[in-house]
């Protein structure tokens, strides 16, 4: 069941003059596809963007954004089937997204969690992560979604989301 748009499923924090933003969430799935779904290019693409380059510990890859952001980011650790790390420039300052999958009696679990972003497009990175792993929901339970088309609208999602974290932050 997807969450209302007016319920913001990450919880942003602020440490010192960055912001981390935090998400856990449990999809109706198993871990393996879980897993496959968020390091696979061929499924990246489906629900978050399409991503090219080496994707080993100490690879260097690149994020293409429908939008023309392009971020060069390093994956820094990954221990396969649980968790992998990687390192996204954002606005001159280097952050880190930590991604873990589980299994859970639920289905799967995924912890996801974007350290040192700078306060100013920290609202921004807040809903677009919550965005994508609505679209990472809506993927996981549609078996035609390969097309994008069960997935929930990137500019009317982002768009509604975003004053929350705004007010959020504001607010912390």
């Amino acid at each position: 069941m997807a969450t209302p748009l007016d319920e913001m499923l990450a919880a942003v924090h602020r440490t010192g003059g960055s912001v981390t933003v935090e998400i856990d969430r449990l999809y109706p799935t198993t871990a393996p596809d879980l897993w496959s779904a968020c390091t696979e290019p061929d499924r990246l693409a489906r629900w978050f963007a399409r991503v090219t380059g080496d994707l080993r510990p100490g690879g260097e890859f690149t994020i293409h954004f429908d939008d023309d952001d392009t971020p060069a980011c390093t994956l820094t650790d990954c221990t396969p089937p649980e968790s992998f790390v990687w390192r996204w420039p954002v606005g001159g300052h280097d952050t880190t997204v930590t991604v873990e999958v589980a299994a859970d009696p639920g289905g799967a679990r995924l912890r996801l969690c974007h350290e040192g972003l700078p306060e100013g497009p920290a609202a921004g990175y807040a809903a677009g992560w919550d965005t994508y792993v609505r679209r990472l929901e809506a993927d996981l339970s549609h078996d035609d979604a390969a097309d994008g088309d069960a997935l929930p609208d990137w500019d009317a999602t982002w768009g509604a989301l975003h004053p929350l974290y705004r007010a959020a932050l504001a607010s912390a």
